[in-house]
Protein backbone atom coordinates (compact mmCIF):
# COMPACT_ATOMS: atom_id res chain seq x y z
CA UNK A 1 0.00 0.00 0.00
CA UNK A 2 1.36 3.42 -0.91
CA UNK A 3 2.17 6.09 1.63
CA UNK A 4 -0.21 9.04 1.79
CA UNK A 5 1.34 12.38 0.86
CA UNK A 6 0.84 13.68 4.41
CA UNK A 7 2.97 10.78 5.70
CA UNK A 8 5.65 11.48 3.11
CA UNK A 9 5.76 15.16 4.08
CA UNK A 10 6.30 14.34 7.77
CA UNK A 11 9.08 11.90 6.89
CA UNK A 12 10.75 14.55 4.72
CA UNK A 13 10.53 16.99 7.63
CA UNK A 14 12.20 14.49 9.97
CA UNK A 15 15.04 13.83 7.54
CA UNK A 16 15.69 17.51 6.90
CA UNK A 17 15.56 18.30 10.61
CA UNK A 18 18.30 15.73 11.25
CA UNK A 19 20.55 16.90 8.46
CA UNK A 20 20.30 20.65 8.96
CA UNK A 21 20.69 20.78 12.73
CA UNK A 22 23.63 20.05 15.00
CA UNK A 23 23.45 16.28 15.22
CA UNK A 24 21.95 15.27 18.54
CA UNK A 25 21.37 11.52 18.47
CA UNK A 26 19.27 11.42 21.64
CA UNK A 27 17.01 14.26 20.51
CA UNK A 28 16.66 12.83 17.02
CA UNK A 29 15.77 9.35 18.30
CA UNK A 30 13.05 10.94 20.43
CA UNK A 31 11.75 12.78 17.36
CA UNK A 32 11.61 9.52 15.44
CA UNK A 33 9.66 7.84 18.27
CA UNK A 34 7.17 10.70 18.46
CA UNK A 35 6.64 10.61 14.69
CA UNK A 36 6.09 6.85 14.69
CA UNK A 37 3.10 7.27 16.99
CA UNK A 38 1.73 10.03 14.74
CA UNK A 39 2.25 8.20 11.46
CA UNK A 40 1.00 4.73 12.42
CA UNK A 41 -1.78 3.23 14.53
CA UNK A 42 0.69 2.64 17.36
CA UNK A 43 -0.12 3.18 21.04
CA UNK A 44 3.59 3.29 21.83
CA UNK A 45 6.95 3.31 20.07
CA UNK A 46 10.58 2.76 21.01
CA UNK A 47 14.08 2.62 19.61
CA UNK A 48 15.90 -0.33 21.17
CA UNK A 49 19.69 -0.41 20.90
CA UNK A 50 21.79 -3.55 21.06
CA UNK A 51 24.10 -3.58 24.12
CA UNK A 52 25.92 -6.89 24.35
CA UNK A 53 23.28 -9.55 24.91
CA UNK A 54 20.58 -7.03 25.81
CA UNK A 55 18.20 -4.70 24.02
CA UNK A 56 17.91 -1.27 25.71
CA UNK A 57 14.96 1.13 25.34
CA UNK A 58 16.99 4.20 24.26
CA UNK A 59 14.00 6.36 23.25
CA UNK A 60 10.29 5.92 23.91
CA UNK A 61 6.96 7.53 23.12
CA UNK A 62 3.26 6.99 23.84
CA UNK A 63 2.41 4.19 26.25
CA UNK A 64 6.06 3.10 26.42
CA UNK A 65 7.21 6.36 28.05
CA UNK A 66 7.38 4.82 31.56
CA UNK A 67 9.78 2.17 30.28
CA UNK A 68 12.71 4.31 29.11
CA UNK A 69 16.02 2.58 29.83
CA UNK A 70 14.68 -0.92 30.52
CA UNK A 71 16.83 -3.82 29.36
CA UNK A 72 15.58 -7.05 27.86
CA UNK A 73 17.51 -10.18 27.04
CA UNK A 74 18.21 -10.28 23.33
CA UNK A 75 17.50 -14.00 23.20
CA UNK A 76 13.83 -14.90 23.32
CA UNK A 77 12.58 -11.48 22.21
CA UNK A 78 11.20 -10.34 18.85
CA UNK A 79 13.57 -7.35 18.91
CA UNK A 80 16.59 -9.60 19.39
CA UNK A 81 15.42 -11.88 16.61
CA UNK A 82 14.94 -8.83 14.36
CA UNK A 83 18.57 -7.79 14.95
CA UNK A 84 19.83 -11.33 14.40
CA UNK A 85 17.88 -11.99 11.20
CA UNK A 86 18.22 -8.39 9.94
CA UNK A 87 14.67 -8.27 8.64
CA UNK A 88 11.33 -6.71 9.51
CA UNK A 89 9.28 -8.85 11.88
CA UNK A 90 5.54 -8.43 12.55
CA UNK A 91 3.69 -10.13 15.35
CA UNK A 92 -0.05 -9.65 14.74
CA UNK A 93 -0.89 -11.33 18.05
CA UNK A 94 1.86 -11.63 20.67
CA UNK A 95 -0.25 -13.98 22.78
CA UNK A 96 -0.08 -16.55 19.98
CA UNK A 97 3.54 -15.90 18.88
CA UNK A 98 6.30 -18.19 20.12
CA UNK A 99 8.98 -15.71 19.02
CA UNK A 100 8.14 -13.08 21.64
CA UNK A 101 8.87 -12.60 25.32
CA UNK A 102 5.28 -12.87 26.52
CA UNK A 103 6.05 -11.61 30.01
CA UNK A 104 7.65 -8.46 28.61
CA UNK A 105 4.88 -7.84 26.09
CA UNK A 106 2.21 -8.14 28.78
CA UNK A 107 4.13 -5.70 30.97
CA UNK A 108 4.23 -3.01 28.27
CA UNK A 109 0.76 -3.76 26.83
CA UNK A 110 1.91 -5.02 23.44
CA UNK A 111 -0.75 -7.24 21.87
CA UNK A 112 0.67 -6.64 18.38
CA UNK A 113 3.98 -5.10 17.30
CA UNK A 114 6.34 -4.45 14.41
CA UNK A 115 10.15 -4.45 14.65
CA UNK A 116 12.30 -2.87 11.92
CA UNK A 117 16.11 -3.35 12.06
CA UNK A 118 18.45 -0.34 12.28
CA UNK A 119 21.73 -0.66 10.43
CA UNK A 120 25.10 1.05 10.91
CA UNK A 121 26.91 0.16 7.72
CA UNK A 122 25.83 -3.46 7.26
CA UNK A 123 25.50 -4.26 10.95
CA UNK A 124 22.12 -4.39 12.69
CA UNK A 125 22.59 -2.28 15.84
CA UNK A 126 19.03 -1.80 17.03
CA UNK A 127 15.35 -1.78 16.11
CA UNK A 128 12.48 0.63 15.63
CA UNK A 129 9.45 -0.88 17.28
CA UNK A 130 5.78 0.07 17.48
CA UNK A 131 3.19 -1.61 19.68
CA UNK A 132 -0.59 -1.64 20.06
CA UNK A 133 -2.86 -3.09 22.70
CA UNK A 134 -5.00 -4.47 19.84
CA UNK A 135 -4.19 -7.57 17.77
CA UNK A 136 -3.35 -7.12 14.07
CA UNK A 137 -3.21 -3.33 14.44
CA UNK A 138 -0.65 -2.51 11.77
CA UNK A 139 -1.00 -2.26 8.00
CA UNK A 140 1.53 -2.58 5.19
CA UNK A 141 1.52 1.22 5.02
CA UNK A 142 2.59 1.39 8.68
CA UNK A 143 5.47 -0.99 7.95
CA UNK A 144 6.54 1.05 4.92
CA UNK A 145 6.50 4.19 7.09
CA UNK A 146 8.78 2.51 9.64
CA UNK A 147 11.16 1.46 6.87
CA UNK A 148 11.56 5.03 5.68
CA UNK A 149 12.08 6.31 9.23
CA UNK A 150 14.68 3.62 9.82
CA UNK A 151 16.56 4.84 6.74
CA UNK A 152 16.59 8.35 8.20
CA UNK A 153 18.09 7.15 11.47
CA UNK A 154 19.94 3.89 10.92
CA UNK A 155 22.71 5.13 8.64
CA UNK A 156 23.68 7.85 11.15
CA UNK A 157 23.82 5.77 14.31
CA UNK A 158 27.11 5.67 16.17
CA UNK A 159 28.84 8.50 14.30
CA UNK A 160 28.93 12.27 14.10
CA UNK A 161 28.80 13.96 10.72
CA UNK A 162 30.21 17.36 9.81
CA UNK A 163 28.40 20.16 8.02
CA UNK A 164 29.69 19.24 4.56
CA UNK A 165 28.53 15.67 5.02
CA UNK A 166 25.13 16.96 6.06
CA UNK A 167 24.75 19.04 2.92
CA UNK A 168 25.85 16.17 0.70
CA UNK A 169 23.50 13.70 2.36
CA UNK A 170 20.68 16.26 2.29
CA UNK A 171 21.11 16.62 -1.46
CA UNK A 172 21.08 12.84 -1.83
CA UNK A 173 17.91 12.63 0.26
CA UNK A 174 16.27 15.41 -1.74
CA UNK A 175 16.97 13.54 -4.96
CA UNK A 176 15.66 10.34 -3.41
CA UNK A 177 12.52 12.07 -2.20
CA UNK A 178 11.93 13.68 -5.59
CA UNK A 179 12.11 10.24 -7.13
CA UNK A 180 9.93 8.78 -4.39
CA UNK A 181 7.30 11.51 -4.88
CA UNK A 182 7.30 10.94 -8.65
CA UNK A 183 6.92 7.18 -8.12
CA UNK A 184 4.02 7.69 -5.68
CA UNK A 185 2.27 10.00 -8.15
CA UNK A 186 2.86 7.50 -10.95
CA UNK A 187 1.41 4.67 -8.88
CA UNK A 188 -1.58 6.77 -7.82
CA UNK A 189 -2.30 7.58 -11.45
CA UNK A 190 -1.90 3.93 -12.43
CA UNK A 191 -4.17 2.84 -9.58
CA UNK A 192 -6.88 5.28 -10.72
CA UNK A 193 -6.54 4.05 -14.30
CA UNK A 194 -6.80 0.42 -13.18
CA UNK A 195 -9.93 1.18 -11.16
CA UNK A 196 -11.42 2.92 -14.19
CA UNK A 197 -10.64 -0.12 -16.35
CA UNK A 198 -11.93 -2.72 -13.91
CA UNK A 199 -14.92 -0.97 -12.31
CA UNK A 200 -16.04 1.73 -14.76
CA UNK A 201 -17.78 1.61 -18.12
CA UNK A 202 -15.44 3.29 -20.61
CA UNK A 203 -18.21 4.84 -22.72
CA UNK A 204 -20.47 6.38 -20.06
CA UNK A 205 -18.14 6.63 -17.06
CA UNK A 206 -20.75 4.83 -14.94
CA UNK A 207 -20.03 1.75 -12.86
CA UNK A 208 -19.87 -1.51 -14.76
CA UNK A 209 -21.27 -4.78 -13.42
CA UNK A 210 -18.11 -5.47 -11.42
CA UNK A 211 -18.11 -2.00 -9.83
CA UNK A 212 -21.82 -2.24 -9.06
CA UNK A 213 -21.39 -5.67 -7.49
CA UNK A 214 -18.57 -4.43 -5.21
CA UNK A 215 -20.77 -1.64 -3.85
CA UNK A 216 -24.24 -3.20 -3.70
CA UNK A 217 -23.15 -5.75 -1.11
CA UNK A 218 -22.46 -2.94 1.36
CA UNK A 219 -25.94 -1.59 0.69
CA UNK A 220 -27.48 -5.02 1.31
CA UNK A 221 -25.61 -5.28 4.61
CA UNK A 222 -26.88 -1.83 5.54
CA UNK A 223 -30.46 -2.81 4.67
CA UNK A 224 -30.13 -5.96 6.80
CA UNK A 225 -29.43 -3.68 9.79
CA UNK A 226 -32.84 -2.06 9.17
CA UNK A 227 -31.39 1.36 8.46
CA UNK A 228 -33.76 1.94 5.55
CA UNK A 229 -35.03 0.34 2.38
CA UNK A 230 -33.16 -0.60 -0.80
CA UNK A 231 -34.73 -0.52 -4.25
CA UNK A 232 -33.22 -1.79 -7.50
CA UNK A 233 -34.42 -0.61 -10.93
CA UNK A 234 -33.46 -2.21 -14.25
CA UNK A 235 -34.05 -0.26 -17.47
CA UNK A 236 -33.14 -0.20 -21.11
CA UNK A 237 -33.83 1.83 -24.26
CA UNK A 238 -36.70 0.65 -26.41
CA UNK A 239 -35.82 0.14 -30.09
CA UNK A 240 -32.16 0.91 -29.48
CA UNK A 241 -31.11 -1.72 -32.03
CA UNK A 242 -33.15 0.01 -34.74
CA UNK A 243 -31.47 3.30 -33.80
CA UNK A 244 -28.04 1.67 -34.18
CA UNK A 245 -28.96 0.04 -37.47
CA UNK A 246 -30.43 3.26 -38.90
CA UNK A 247 -27.91 5.86 -37.78
CA UNK A 248 -24.80 3.85 -37.04
CA UNK A 249 -22.82 2.96 -33.92
CA UNK A 250 -21.38 6.43 -33.44
CA UNK A 251 -24.86 7.88 -32.97
CA UNK A 252 -25.79 4.83 -30.89
CA UNK A 253 -22.90 5.50 -28.52
CA UNK A 254 -23.95 9.13 -28.15
CA UNK A 255 -27.51 7.98 -27.38
CA UNK A 256 -26.18 5.73 -24.60
CA UNK A 257 -24.12 8.59 -23.14
CA UNK A 258 -27.19 10.85 -23.19
CA UNK A 259 -29.31 8.11 -21.60
CA UNK A 260 -26.70 7.73 -18.85
CA UNK A 261 -26.73 11.51 -18.23
CA UNK A 262 -30.53 11.55 -18.01
CA UNK A 263 -30.51 8.68 -15.53
CA UNK A 264 -28.08 10.66 -13.37
CA UNK A 265 -30.48 13.63 -13.44
CA UNK A 266 -33.35 11.42 -12.24
CA UNK A 267 -31.62 10.01 -9.15
CA UNK A 268 -29.55 11.31 -6.29
CA UNK A 269 -25.80 11.61 -6.50
CA UNK A 270 -25.47 9.05 -3.70
CA UNK A 271 -27.45 6.39 -5.63
CA UNK A 272 -25.65 3.68 -7.59
CA UNK A 273 -25.89 3.68 -11.39
CA UNK A 274 -24.31 1.03 -13.59
CA UNK A 275 -24.28 0.08 -17.24
CA UNK A 276 -24.54 -3.70 -17.20
CA UNK A 277 -25.18 -4.45 -20.87
CA UNK A 278 -25.35 -2.81 -24.28
CA UNK A 279 -28.32 -0.54 -23.51
CA UNK A 280 -29.17 -1.97 -20.10
CA UNK A 281 -28.67 0.02 -16.91
CA UNK A 282 -29.23 -0.67 -13.22
CA UNK A 283 -30.01 1.86 -10.47
CA UNK A 284 -29.82 1.11 -6.73
CA UNK A 285 -31.66 3.74 -4.69
CA UNK A 286 -31.86 4.17 -0.93
CA UNK A 287 -35.53 4.76 -0.03
CA UNK A 288 -37.18 6.32 2.97
CA UNK A 289 -40.65 4.94 2.32
CA UNK A 290 -40.25 1.68 0.45
CA UNK A 291 -42.81 1.21 -2.33
CA UNK A 292 -43.88 4.84 -2.83
CA UNK A 293 -40.26 5.96 -2.93
CA UNK A 294 -39.45 3.26 -5.49
CA UNK A 295 -42.33 4.40 -7.73
CA UNK A 296 -41.19 8.02 -7.56
CA UNK A 297 -37.72 7.06 -8.76
CA UNK A 298 -39.17 4.94 -11.59
CA UNK A 299 -41.47 7.78 -12.74
CA UNK A 300 -38.59 10.27 -12.71
CA UNK A 301 -36.63 7.91 -14.95
CA UNK A 302 -39.57 7.70 -17.38
CA UNK A 303 -39.98 11.50 -17.34
CA UNK A 304 -36.34 12.05 -18.25
CA UNK A 305 -37.03 10.51 -21.67
CA UNK A 306 -40.12 12.56 -22.50
CA UNK A 307 -38.02 15.08 -24.44
CA UNK A 308 -36.39 13.74 -27.64
CA UNK A 309 -32.64 13.33 -27.64
CA UNK A 310 -30.71 15.84 -29.73
CA UNK A 311 -27.84 13.86 -31.21
CA UNK A 312 -25.80 15.74 -33.79
CA UNK A 313 -28.49 17.11 -36.14
CA UNK A 314 -31.01 14.44 -35.23
CA UNK A 315 -34.06 14.59 -32.96
CA UNK A 316 -34.50 11.07 -31.62
CA UNK A 317 -37.64 10.22 -29.64
CA UNK A 318 -36.51 7.46 -27.26
CA UNK A 319 -38.40 5.60 -24.55
CA UNK A 320 -37.55 3.17 -21.79
CA UNK A 321 -38.97 0.27 -19.83
CA UNK A 322 -38.37 0.03 -16.09
CA UNK A 323 -38.44 -3.07 -13.92
CA UNK A 324 -38.27 -2.62 -10.14
CA UNK A 325 -37.87 -4.64 -7.00
CA UNK A 326 -37.46 -4.00 -3.28
CA UNK A 327 -34.88 -5.74 -1.13
CA UNK A 328 -36.28 -8.27 1.35
CA UNK A 329 -34.48 -10.13 4.13
CA UNK A 330 -32.30 -12.88 2.68
CA UNK A 331 -32.33 -11.44 -0.84
CA UNK A 332 -28.95 -11.55 -2.59
CA UNK A 333 -27.52 -9.26 -5.24
CA UNK A 334 -28.27 -11.90 -7.88
CA UNK A 335 -31.89 -12.16 -6.65
CA UNK A 336 -32.35 -8.40 -6.92
CA UNK A 337 -30.88 -8.17 -10.42
CA UNK A 338 -32.89 -11.15 -11.65
CA UNK A 339 -36.21 -9.86 -10.26
CA UNK A 340 -35.68 -6.34 -11.65
CA UNK A 341 -34.53 -7.70 -15.03
CA UNK A 342 -37.56 -9.99 -15.38
CA UNK A 343 -39.86 -7.11 -14.45
CA UNK A 344 -38.18 -4.89 -17.04
CA UNK A 345 -38.85 -7.42 -19.82
CA UNK A 346 -42.49 -7.65 -18.73
CA UNK A 347 -42.73 -3.84 -18.89
CA UNK A 348 -41.12 -3.91 -22.36
CA UNK A 349 -43.66 -6.42 -23.65
CA UNK A 350 -46.52 -4.13 -22.58
CA UNK A 351 -45.55 -1.03 -24.56
CA UNK A 352 -43.28 1.97 -23.99
CA UNK A 353 -42.50 3.90 -20.80
CA UNK A 354 -44.05 1.17 -18.67
CA UNK A 355 -43.18 0.30 -15.05
CA UNK A 356 -43.33 -3.18 -13.50
CA UNK A 357 -42.67 -3.88 -9.82
CA UNK A 358 -41.99 -7.53 -8.94
CA UNK A 359 -44.01 -8.78 -11.90
CA UNK A 360 -46.95 -6.36 -11.43
CA UNK A 361 -47.61 -3.86 -14.25
CA UNK A 362 -48.21 -0.43 -12.76
CA UNK A 363 -47.52 2.23 -15.35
Amino acid sequence: MMLEKSHLNVIMEVQQQMLLSNFDLKLFMQTICDRMCLLTDADGSTIEMLAGDEMVYAAVSGTLQPHLGIRLNKNGSLSGLCVTEKEILYSPDTQQDVRVNKEATMKVGARSMVCVPLFESSNAVGVLKVISDRPDAFSSRDIETLQLLSLALGSELGKQINYDDKIRILNDYEQLLVQLRAEIERREKLECELIQLTERDILTGLLNRRGFSHRIQDWINRASREEGSLGVLYLDLNKFKQCNDTYGHEVGDLVLVEFANRIKKAVRESDLIARVGGDEFVVAAWLQNDYDGLMRVAKRLIEQLEAPMRIKELQLPMSTSVGCTLWAEGTTELDLIRAADQSMYLAKSNGINRIVVNGELLG
